[in-house]
This record gives C-alpha cells, structure tokens and sequence, in this order.
C-alpha cells in the first residue's frame, strides 16, 4: 500500500474525530447555556418556583387566543347569559385544576400524562400523551395564527404594503411573520427546560391581556357615548349558543400545564432555591416535616390557581362583555371589529402577538413533556421529568415540533374553526374527563383518612427530638395492626360515624364525577354536531 494513501487515510480519521469532538463539545455547550437550561436528566423537577412567577406562567397557558374568541362567544348568549357562562366556567376551571393538584401531590407526578399513569396505568397515559400532543398542537397552531394576522393587520394599518398590483410584498406576508418568529422567538424561548424561566415572558402575557382589556373597555365607554344606545342583547340562546361554550372553555385551559407548574412550586422557605427535591428529601428531619413541606406547597398552589383564574376571568369579562357592547356583530377575532387605522386598538393587535409569542413555549413544554414519553415507551427510553430529557432528544422534539406548527399555520388561516375543533374534540378529555376520573380514584379518596388515635400519636410525637421520634414512628408502623385492632373494640358508635362519613365522600365524589362527565359530553357532543351537522339541515 502506498504511503501517501495510509497518510491520506490518518487524515481523514483525524479529521472525523475533530468533527465528533466539535459536535461533543456544542452539544455539551447548548445543554449547559442559560438558554436551554441544566441538561442533567432528571425524574424529578427543581423546586424553586415562586407564587409570582407560576401565577404569570398558568395564566399564560390560557391568555392568548381565547381572549380575542370571548366576544364572539358573549354575542351567542347575550350579555348577562355571556357573563354567566364565563363566571361558570372560571369556578369550574379552578375546581378541576384543584383536583389536577391534588392528585398530583398525592401520586408525587410531574406532568399530566404521569398523573394518569400512576392513578390508572401505562395504557390509559399513553393515549392520554398522544390526546395531548394533538391538543396542544393545535393550540400553538393558533398561537402562530394570531402571530402572523397581527402583522398584516398592522402592516396595512400603517400603509406600508404599496404594491401596485395588489400582490403583497414578500416581507408584508403573515408567512414571513411567522417564519421570523418562530425562527428568532419562539425557537429559543421553547428550549428552556423549565418553566420558571418561562415566567419574564408570562408576564408579558398579563400586560397584553390587561391593555387589550383597558383599551375595550374605553373603545365601548366612547361609542357608548356617541351613539347613544348599544344593540346588544341581554340573553339570547338559540342553537348557535352551543358554538359560544367551547370557545370559552378553551379559554380557561390551562390544566395541561399545571402539574408541572406545580412540581417546579418551592415551599416558600428561604433556602428553597438551594436544593431540589432529592437535597430536600435528604434534608428532611422527619416524615412529619416532609408532610407539612407538601401542605406547604399545596397552600401556595392555590393560591396560584386563584390568582391565576381571577385575572383571565377579569380580563375576559372585560373584553368580553364590552367589544359585544360596542360591537354586537363581532366576529372570531375581536380585533377585526376595529377600525384598523386606530393607534389605540393597533398597539392591543401588537400586544396580543407579543402575548401569542409568550404563550406558544409554555404549551409546546407540556406537548414535548408528552411528547418524549410516548418516544420513551416506544423506544425503551428511560423516563424524565418535563424539560428534562437529554440534550439531543430535548433539541429534536422542540425544533420539530416548532417547524411542524409552523408549516401548518402558513396554511390554516381561520382562527373560529380552530377553536371549535379543538375544543369538541380534546378539550373535555383534558379538562373534565380526566378530573372525574381522579375524583373518584380509590387512593385519592382514602388519602388524608387518619384514624383519631393515630393523630392523636403524631400530635405528642411532634414535640420529641429528632431521633426519638424517628424511633417511636417506626414502633407505630410495627405496632399499626394492633392499634387498629385496638380502636375497633372501643365501640359502635366510633365504626358507624366512620362509614357514615366515607359514604358521605364517596357519594359526593361521585356526584362531582358524573357532573364533570356530563358537562363533557354536552361540550363534545353537541359542537361536533354544530360543526358537521348543523348547515346540512339548515
């Protein structure tokens, strides 16, 4: 063999191993940069997420498209029947996202799809993962949607498409909007790997939303004034009504995100931000302090999903209610109802793609979250936590999933049609289906059941040192057969009030379930009738 081709051949080795320690060495770069975050993978999330930044992160799940559909949805049922329904459905919001929380809490679950694998198995989660990549799918869909409607919106308003031909330039398209955002802001907001870093750009969010509302609300004060009287009705139902109940309950669907908003919720202590959840665990003088840590952060948590809940269901009362008021033949999109030379109403366009920006990453972080499990089952990967998956597979799934969308929204130009067939079809799986289930889950239920003489024990431990305690626990659980046996022959009386208080549970549990179910198969049911059936018979 010639000389020259074993030396030509070292070379080209050299030169492979140069090319595989330069790929190496970025990939370690990108899963180490603040853009992506810590690249460790990881079953379980950080706890260090504040009341402040959840808050913004959970009403940022839903702020967004669901805004400009609310006066559509008020138009169908009036102005006291359109507030009603949105008060409704905000009680019914935190009602669920209550019961998502605590099932979380109880199943120690980091995202929804691992709620329903632990409560009721691989299967049910799988199908339940792939339900939620097509919904969120389709919700970054519409996201991108009012990205590039708004750009147009304000392109023409400023008079800056001059072709004389009436062919848009390529740079006044809604596809060159959403090329560039999806390239140069969604992209990188979607690789962080947690959603606390999410929380500046939520916050934009809640200032879109509040402006958008602020400035409806003087819009309708002024025409108010003007024009004397306002057309709008007070009630109306009729068979389009049913098209008004998806839209708005899409707009409070936030259920998705909140478990792993929840998982990432510190406890509100000062060194909270130094540990994760194995540091705590370790940490934990007892199983006394580990249970309070997580009543804790249960506390905080509700507080999270009233703040949360509270500002949609004003903003969306607000916008709601007023742009029907000024303009009663609103369409879709409320935005189209104005005049679009006003600078007022212009800057809410602007807003409110800024908040589609924002919103877009904390839906794709739950579709990724599903998303990578179902690849995990299939591929026999191992299992991690949202946002937490290794580098390439973390890179992968976002970057195809933002193309994906992107392609899909250069295409689909109707924002009412998306709504609707999402909200038919997905929406009461994730938001009531799901809850009811959990509502009635025999763990759940027995869940914080403890007998008198057991709290009682726990209540003279908690004043012992560390060791004792420890100690005297585990002599309890030894012991536990005996005392139980021990407080059956204290009496009758003891034994019925207990069965007559789990009967009272259970039957209410179930009571709750069956309504959630119901409100489900009204919600599906009767829209997927709407969409197909409804201009056949007419």
């Amino acid at each position: 063999m010639d000389m020259r081709d074993v030396g030509d051949e070292h070379d080209d080795a050299d030169a492979l191993a140069a090319v595989d320690a330069l790929i190496s060495n970025a990939l370690h770069a990108l899963g180490s940069s603040a853009l992506v975050g810590d690249a460790e993978t990881r079953e379980s999330a950080r706890r260090v997420g504040t009341i402040r930044g959840s808050t913004a992160t959970l009403a940022n799940c839903a702020v967004g498209a669901g805004v400009l559909a609310t006066p559509f949805a008020v138009s169908k049922f009036g102005t006291v029947g359109g507030g009603a329904l949105i008060t409704f459905t905000a009680l019914l919001a935190a009602l669920t996202l209550v019961i998502l929380v605590d099932a979380s809490s109880a199943l120690k679950s980091t995202s929804y799809q691992g709620v329903v694998r632990d409560a009721f198995g691989p299967n049910a989660s799988r199908g339940v993962a792939a339900t939620l990549v097509v919904y969120l799918f389709g919700s970054c869909v519409a996201y991108l949607i009012i990205i590039g409607d708004s750009y147009v919106r304000v392109i023409d308003a400023m008079g800056c498409d001059n072709s004389q031909d009436g062919s848009r330039p390529w740079w006044a398209t809604r596809q060159c909007a959403i090329a560039v955002a999806s390239i140069f802001f969604v992209a990188p907001l979607s690789l962080m790997r947690e959603m606390r870093r999410l929380a500046p750009a939520s916050a934009v969010a809640l200032v879109s939303l509040a402006y958008t509302a602020t400035a409806i609300v003087f819009k309708a004060m002024e025409k108010s004034d003007v024009d004397g009287s306002a057309r709008a009705t007070a009630w109306s139902i009729s068979s389009d009504s049913i098209l008004a109940v998806p839209i708005v309950v899409f707009a409070f669907q936030c259920h998705i995100q909140v478990v792993a908003i929840y998982a990432e919720l510190s406890n509100g202590a000062k060194n909270s931000n130094l540990a994760d959840v194995a540091e705590l665990d370790d940490v934990a003088s007892s199983l006394e302090d580990e249970k309070r840590t997580e009543r804790c952060r249960l506390r905080r948590m509700y507080v999270v999903i009233a703040l949360a809940v509270g500002a949609c269901f004003i903003g969306y009362l607000c916008v709601g209610e007023f742009a029907y008021i000024a303009h009663p033949d609103v369409t879709s999109n409320v935005l189209d109802s104005y005049d679009k030379h006003d600078k007022v109403m212009m800057m809410a366009t602007i807003f409110m793609a800024c908040s589609a920006v924002a919103s877009f990453p904390v839906n794709h972080h739950a579709a990724r979250a599903a998303l990578d499990d179902l690849l995990a089952d299939a591929f026999g990967w191992a299992h991690c936590a949202p946002g937490h998956a290794p580098v390439m597979r973390h890179a992968s799934q976002t970057l195809a999933f933002v193309a994906l969308t992107s392609v899909v929204a250069f295409i689909v130009t109707d924002l009412g049609k998306v709504f609707e067939l999402i909200g038919a079809t997905c929406g009461s799986l994730v938001m009531f289906v799901i809850p009811a289930g959990l509502l009635v889950h025999p763990k759940l239920r027995r869940r914080g059941k403890t007998s008198p003489r057991a709290s009682a024990l726990n209540d003279d431990l908690r004043d012992l040192d560390d060791v004792t305690r420890d100690l005297l626990s585990s002599a309890m659980g030894l012991l536990g057969d005996e005392l139980s046996g021990d407080e059956e022959d204290e009496g009758v009386n003891h034994t019925v009030n207990d069965d007559a208080g789990s009967t009272a549970i259970d039957i209410s549990s179930a009571l709750g379930a069956t309504a959630l179910l119901l409100i489900a198969v009204f919600v599906a049911t009767s829209n997927v009738y709407v969409l197909f059936f409804r201009h056949v018979r007419e």
